[in-house]
């Protein structure tokens, strides 16, 4: 592994067959089978790579614009090895990435920590990912009830999700209720009256 500093964020679409081997290991092992969609099918969004200096795929972001409005979602996130400032070089990267192409928010769910009948060890890495992001300029947003749909992505799989989300370079944080209904209706192409997406905007604290 190379120092934080060291790697650089490339196009998927720049790297050999092998190295994109090496990303999909990274992506598989990243996430369990309910919490996955098929890897090619990613490739219809973007899908950016960290990579070393000595040409090692170190981790992914695989993000989606939510048309015009200049924010981006954020489908997956993983590296290949935690520890070692990894994790937060690359998010910061991406971050740098986005706001010099114009973006000025980038938006993700995560896992909810508080969801019934979770193992103790799955509230804790649930934690964790969160503090994660909150350590690298991520907000929680106070959106309680939460809950779009994955379709046939997650093989019918529905864990309770929390959104969260990143100002871009100088851009200030917006309205919580604008990136619920960017975040519904943009990346999982629901109405604005649709019941989930009124049930996330009635729960907003």
């Amino acid at each position: 592994m190379t120092s934080p500093d060291a790697a650089v964020l490339r196009e998927v679409s720049s790297l050999s067959v092998e190295q994109v081997g090496a990303v999909r290991a990274i992506y598989e092992d990243a996430f369990p089978a309910e919490l996955r969609a098929d890897f090619d099918a990613l490739l219809v969004d973007r899908l950016l790579v960290r990579v070393s200096p000595a040409g090692e795929p170190e981790g992914l972001a695989l993000v989606r614009a939510l048309g015009g409005t200049g924010w981006t979602f954020l489908r997956y996130y993983a590296v290949g090895a935690r520890g070692g400032g990894v994790g937060s070089a690359m998010f910061a990267d991406l971050r740098r990435v986005l706001a010099a192409e114009g973006g000025s928010l980038l938006v993700w769910d995560v896992e909810d920590p508080d969801e019934p009948g979770l193992h103790a060890h799955e509230v804790d890495e649930h934690r964790r990912r969160i503090r994660f992001y909150e350590r690298n300029g991520g907000v929680l947003l106070p959106v309680t009830d939460y809950a779009p749909p994955h379709g046939d992505d997650l093989a019918g799989h529905a864990p309770r999700l929390r959104l969260m989300c990143a100002p871009l370079g100088d851009s200030a944080l917006p309205p919580t209720r604008d990136v619920v209904l960017a975040a519904f209706t943009l990346r999982y192409d629901l109405a604005p009256s649709h019941p989930a997406v009124l049930a996330a905007l009635a729960s907003i604290g």
